[in-house]
């Protein structure tokens, strides 16, 4: 099967098989979005006569209906097909003829997988937004669950000072909503049309290259042809950083309920259908989609890494590399939306041991309470803090109800502020929405 480039000699099989690789069972995730870039591309073809409006209707009608087989499983790449982009164009050209093989008229593979890419991209960051939106409002609604229950705070992984149940999913929830503000940026980037630069350096044709990115679904054009096809990779990477911190977060999340539900500590108890068990011990209950999604961040972090790396000192212009910037793209993309779905799944669930929370809650976390108090009667604060000091924690657990409730600036356990945070949240959902 001839090749897009093919022009009368090929590379002998081994050497194809591996400039090849696996790009044809990658592109099978993008054929829908490099569809609809075609569709767009040949009606701008219609206004520079290379195309009559009948036959860009018959080549928009044919990939609708490659669409459409895409959907049902009934057209994918091949191994044979080199590319996607090989695969759509044979299909056109055994259906229509020549008129298939007008479609790439004007443009080269090149502006072809970066549309594709940057139109899976928007796609999949409406998913991952949504994904995270929707963990950050699970931990909402477990806070505010669980406002009024007591539980130690810690710096060092030693017991500092009151916190609460509330407070700390209360945290988490604002650190996921902090994070999705990285997504926009991402996607902003990747919402610029590549349609028009070809290999990086247009081409000899008045492209309506507006037009098109408006057709294709792009909210403006990526304007100077070289910057447009330099920036492979860049905003792959981009949006990869946005997702790593993402990661980070839930990182920090489910370590947390790893540790706070172990039996050690007893304060979170896990449902038995969010567990897993050993081939050895009968007992046990594992937290193991914790762990996993707490591993994510390597994953996903290391996806950024490689296209980053791959990027590495690439003369302008287009280099096969950026081929080797697509898997690990589409890896972390879809590795990070699986796991923040999980955790909006999971979370929910929770339960806190209000009794172990309250035991927990020994005298030493009221310390800084006491030095207080001694200087509301007229103690300077320094001297207060070493009389506190030496008494080496001979003061009593004061009423923890009481406790919670003295810590009424916004944001302490007596103002966790969660009312804000719904709308903050609501906010975010309705721009998402508006992209």
């Amino acid at each position: 099967m001839p090749t897009l480039w093919f022009k009368g000699l090929s590379p002998d099989e081994i050497t194809q098989r591996y400039c090849a690789g696996n790009d044809w069972e990658l592109d099978n995730e993008l054929l829908p979005f490099d569809l609809k870039a075609s569709i767009a591309h040949a009606r701008g073809l219609v206004q520079i006569g290379v195309l009559t409006t009948k036959e860009a209707d018959r080549l928009a009608k044919e990939m609708e209906k490659l669409l459409s087989r895409w959907e049902k499983g009934e057209f994918q790449a091949r191994p044979e097909h080199e590319d996607g982009h090989t695969a759509i164009e044979l299909e056109l050209t055994k259906k229509l003829g020549d008129l298939g093989k007008k479609v790439h008229t004007g443009r080269s593979r090149n502006d072809q997988v970066v549309a594709a890419i940057r139109l899976l991209a928007k796609d999949r960051l409406r998913l991952v937004s949504d994904a995270a939106l929707d963990l950050s409002h699970s931990l909402m609604g477990l806070a505010r669950h669980n406002e009024r229950i007591p539980m130690p705070g810690y710096t060092h992984t030693r017991r500092a000072m009151l916190s609460s149940a509330g407070l700390w999913a209360g945290a988490h929830a604002e650190t996921i909503a902090d994070d999705i503000a990285l997504l926009a940026v991402g996607y902003s980037q990747a919402d610029q049309s590549p349609l028009g630069s070809a290999a990086g350096y247009g081409v000899p044709l008045p492209m309506p290259r507006a037009l098109v990115a408006e057709a294709a679904g792009f909210g403006r054009v990526h304007e100077n042809v070289l910057a447009a096809q330099n920036a492979r990779g860049r905003i792959e990477a981009l949006i990869l950083s946005g997702l790593s911190y993402l990661m980070l977060s839930v990182n920090r999340l489910a370590n947390d309920v790893v540790w706070f539900s172990a039996e050690e500590f007893g304060f979170i108890k896990l449902p038995s259908k969010f567990t897993t068990g050993s081939s050895i011990m009968p007992q046990k209950k594992n937290p193991d989609v914790f762990e996993l999604a707490r591993g994510a961040y390597a994953k996903v972090a290391s996806c950024e890494q490689q296209v980053r790396e791959t990027l590495l000192s690439l003369p302008s212009g287009y280099n096969r590399d950026y081929q080797l910037t697509k898997e690990p793209f589409l890896r972390g993309i879809t590795h990070a939306l699986a796991t923040l779905r999980v955790m909006a799944h999971v979370i929910p669930n929770l339960e806190f041991d209000e009794k172990r929370c309250r035991a927990a809650c020994t005298p030493e976390l009221f310390a800084t309470d006491e030095a207080l108090r001694r200087v509301s009667s007229g103690v300077p604060w320094r001297d207060a803090y070493r009389q506190v000091a030496e008494e080496a924690g001979n003061w009593k657990v004061p009423d923890l109800d009481a406790a919670m409730k003295m810590r009424a600036h916004l944001g302490g356990t007596g103002n966790l502020g969660l009312g804000r945070l719904a709308g903050r949240l609501a906010r975010i959902r309705k721009e998402w929405a508006n992209r």
